[in-house]
């Protein structure tokens, strides 16, 4: 009896969810940025090829094939990226892990066709764990799409959360298998380690650590999110260096120090109008084999990344600009936070990013080469925040009919002012040579456009519009909230109001998830997580983020896998968000049982103790 009351509370942990899948045989497509689909395969029969191509065909992507050899794939297809080839490769699955093969005859097993550069990066889904979440919004499109789910009843107190005293989590929470990465900022004020930018990697179902690595102070505050490729991690710091790190152990394998590049006057002053971060790189994506980001001093850059080589610079595009006694001309600007934006745009691989001199760029991703550029917004003197300065281009949404969304803002941390365009991705412009197929007077962050929807979180502008158009063509009273706009504009139905949302949105089955940005205090019109129908928009569930405080602003947008939803904020912690309720861990690692007790282990343990209780008193 006494054993048994000291090996039960061996047991009292919460449970640890498990996100295998089914066992079976299954065939997964990976497009390589983000994008994958599964197949089981049950009596598949044929060649690897020939099982590829009647699954591509079944989900309604374009399969092509040269001398046997697969070349597209939906809207990837073989080609280069600066001097980079990037091409389908087979993989076959030996029970622990991906290797790349020539195989041709199907004889049972898993296997993988991926679209990287020589086999030398495998995939990182797998048989048993097949949803990742590898880089910003989901994937080099920012689409904001999860093709998982997230938890229908969130309960309190939340599975686990972890806090930090080393700054803000402003990165996305970035899912890889069991691994879930983020950074922290830095704490305002603080020397040594607290007062520097890390990296942490944590095991994603505990919210332990499983390696961590501190950066150096840079210029600014951390606010980029990590990217996976394969078995490296990419992450981009304002001390202007891009780390490559070993994801499973935190080993720098290589690192590129950028050399800021900014337009300078007579007097030593950055030239240019728009407002100046000297942050370094920006948020980075991964597609067709390169990793691709902005950097503040202007320019785009593209690089393959490989275990064995690092990085290699594939092409460098740096904007027109002058600087003469006669005034600064150009259209260089400076790029922070927003990650590019990579879609195929009639057969082109194409590259869209905004800058703060309020330019929206697009190049071809393959070669760097400029597209076109505009600029889409320019306050002058009416910058209410930042007066004189023209402001930002910020998220930008490819939708499905080659048209982009485009975000345009004062550029101030809280927008005041600015709208909302909807222009060609191929000309930047409306049709016939037009600005824009419509504009919208209104402030929109982070949208999510599907083939025939915008759902996006809309605020009034102080020189906006009050009223919106519904698709019937009625007018409806503009407030804070979340619509669902067709691919005009035109307003489909709209949620009830929430107060002030600066994360993105996303969307996993059928449910949008978002985040608030104004703190915990302010709860319950402040300080939590929703989840919303996409069908109707009506309130699923809302849940204060615990622990928090006045200072718990996030502007993390969700990150949907498995059950879970994963969000960061400038308490200093990560949350995870599931149907499981777990104990309220204090920041000393203490167990804290507010209302009553959040495991079935303390009732098994309870229950031991009370019948050997009875025991002793029956028998003696």
């Amino acid at each position: 009896m006494l054993l048994a009351i000291l090996i039960v509370p061996l047991f009292a942990v919460p449970v640890q969810a498990d996100d295998a899948e089914a066992s079976g045989d299954a065939m997964l497509i990976d497009m390589g940025n983000g994008v994958t689909y599964w197949a089981d395969l049950e009596d598949a029969t044929g060649t690897f090829v020939s099982i590829a191509e009647d699954v591509a065909t079944g989900l309604g992507l374009k399969f092509e094939t040269s001398g046997g050899t697969v070349t597209t794939i939906g809207e990837m297809y073989n080609h280069a990226v600066g001097g980079s080839e990037c091409a389908w490769t087979l993989y076959l699955w030996d029970g622990t892990s991906w290797a790349a093969s020539d195989a041709t005859d199907y004889a049972g097993g898993s296997f993988a066709w991926g679209f990287y550069p020589d086999g030398s990066i495998t995939p990182v889904e797998t048989p048993d764990s097949r949803t990742a979440w590898t880089q910003h919004r989901g994937d080099s499109a920012s689409s904001g799409e999860s093709d998982s789910y997230g938890p229908l009843d969130a309960k309190s107190p939340m599975e686990w959360y972890r806090t930090y005293t080393s700054g803000y989590v402003d990165s996305a929470i970035i899912v890889a298998g069991d691994y879930l990465y983020h950074t922290t900022g830095g704490a305002y004020g603080n020397s040594g380690a607290d007062g520097n930018p890390w990296v942490f990697c944590l095991n994603r179902f505990t919210g332990e650590a499983v390696w961590e690595f501190m950066m150096t102070k840079g210029q600014g505050y951390e606010v980029t999110s990590p990217l996976v490729v394969g078995d490296m991690l990419i992450v981009t710091a304002t001390n202007w260096n891009v780390y490559c790190f070993d994801r499973y152990t935190g080993e720098v394998l290589d690192t590129i120090v950028l050399e800021p590049d900014f337009p300078y006057d007579e007097n030593m002053d950055v030239a240019w109008e728009g407002r100046t971060f000297y942050t370094g790189g920006t948020t980075p994506v991964y597609d067709s084999g390169a990793v691709y980001f902005g950097t503040a001093d202007g320019h785009v850059l593209a690089y393959s990344v490989t275990r064995a080589d690092g990085f290699t610079l594939l092409w460098d595009y740096d904007p027109d600009d002058t600087c003469s006694s006669g005034g600064y001309t150009g259209v260089k600007g400076c790029f922070y936070y927003h990650a590019p934006v990579i879609a195929d745009v009639d057969g082109t691989r194409m590259l869209f990013i905004g800058s703060y001199e309020g330019y929206a760029y697009a190049l071809d991703a393959s070669t760097g080469e400029e597209i076109w550029v505009e600029r889409m917004i320019d306050l002058g003197d009416d910058n209410i925040p930042h007066k004189g300065t023209p402001g930002s281009v910020g998220s930008i949404s490819v939708t499905k009919d080659g048209r982009l969304i485009v975000s345009c803002t004062d550029g101030g941390m809280t927008s005041q002012d600015g709208y909302t365009v909807c222009v060609d991705a191929s000309t930047g412009k409306g049709p016939d040579g037009s600005d824009w197929y419509w504009r919208l007077d209104v402030l929109m962050g982070g949208p999510v456009v599907t083939d025939d929807a915008i759902y996006a979180y809309i605020q009034p502008s102080v020189n906006g519009v009050s009223v919106l158009t519904a698709a019937d063509g009625s007018e409806m009273e503009l407030v804070q909230a979340v619509y669902r706009l067709n691919l005009d504009g035109e307003v489909e139905w709209v949620s009830k109001e929430y107060n002030w949302i600066k994360s993105a949105l996303t969307l996993a089955d059928g449910v949008i998830y978002m985040v608030d940005y104004s703190a915990g205090e302010y709860w319950p019109n402040g300080g939590g997580v929703t989840a919303i129908s996409a069908d109707d928009g009506s309130e699923i569930w809302r849940l204060k983020l615990s622990p928090s405080s006045k200072d718990n602003y996030s502007m993390v947008a969700a990150t949907v896998i498995d059950g879970k939803v994963y969000v960061g904020n400038d308490y200093g912690a990560v949350y995870c968000i599931s149907d499981v309720a777990g104990p309220q861990i204090g920041d000393d690692g203490e167990i804290v049982l507010e209302n009553g007790f959040y495991h079935w282990s303390w009732y098994v343990l309870i229950g031991v103790v009370i019948l050997c209780l009875i025991l002793l008193w029956r028998l003696y």
